[in-house]
């Protein structure tokens, strides 16, 4: 008679797409983190003194222009 046909399952869900996005995102913050801390790196090997500062006594005396000093 005129009924309705029956509902049709959805087709399935192809989870590679997901998969292969996390494996590019997760690539992605790993090369990230590398570079940050390659950064971080450099920016601490140009500290020259420690967190004490530098603790000698500075020469306050002047000079003439061909570096006699007064």
């Amino acid at each position: 008679m005129g009924g309705k046909a029956p509902m049709q399952a959805p087709p399935p869900i192809d989870n590679s797409v997901m998969e292969k996005t996390n494996a590019a995102e997760a690539k992605f913050e790993a090369e990230k983190g590398k570079m940050l801390a390659t950064k971080k790196k450099g920016q601490y090997g140009t500290i020259l003194t420690s967190g004490k500062g530098v603790e000698e006594e500075a020469d306050t005396s002047q000079t003439l222009l061909g570096g006699k000093k007064i």
